[in-house]
């Protein structure tokens, strides 16, 4: 099956949310909220999630715009489980704007910003049934390192990424296990 892309929306921009955004983020959260497996509020309650990101300089929502109204976000999270890994989670887009490049755009941003704040890696989930969001992934560069069995029913992949090469070390080891 091939799927192509609309036309790019003219008008989208791509930028930090603010907690001015709250009500928008909720909303795009909410209308795409069955569609994740299992749904977002199957887990901790979705304004305390939206809440916390928004409350905490080392995470950050990433919003799209699209004449003046948010059409996708994506939470980031620097130093998550060690100190120069981000992760990328919850990217959702509105379904009336997909296929017009703007989750790749969102997951590009979130990248850049990682980037910027000294993160080496970058590692995101999905779970198996979201086929285009594999594709996605893959087609930027990441790399499945695992798939696991959650709650006995669902089965979540694990892609990473690295931002630059690194020629390899002399000895195997990483430079994380160096102590030059």
């Amino acid at each position: 099956m091939v799927i192509e892309l609309l036309e790019p929306l003219e008008t989208l921009t791509i930028r930090e949310a603010t907690w001015n955004d709250f009500d928008a983020i909720m909303r795009v959260l909410s209308i795409v909220d069955h569609e994740f497996v299992p749904p977002l509020t199957e887990g901790e309650n979705l304004r305390v999630k939206v809440s916390r990101i928004l409350n905490d300089r080392r995470r950050s929502w990433i919003k799209a715009v699209d004449d003046g109204r948010i059409v996708g976000v994506v939470a980031v999270i620097y130093h998550y489980r060690r100190p120069q890994l981000g992760l990328i989670e919850t990217l959702a887009v509105l379904p009336e704007f997909r296929r017009h490049g703007i989750g790749k755009k969102l997951v590009e941003y979130a990248m850049s910003k990682l980037f910027q704040n000294g993160m080496e890696a970058t590692l995101i989930t999905t779970w198996e049934t979201n086929v285009a969001a594999s594709a996605m992934y893959n087609e930027l560069g990441f790399k499945m390192i695992l798939r696991k069995k959650v709650d006995g029913a669902y089965f979540k992949l694990f892609f990473t990424r690295s931002f630059e090469k690194r020629a390899p070390s002399r000895n195997g080891f990483s430079r994380f296990w160096s102590r030059r």
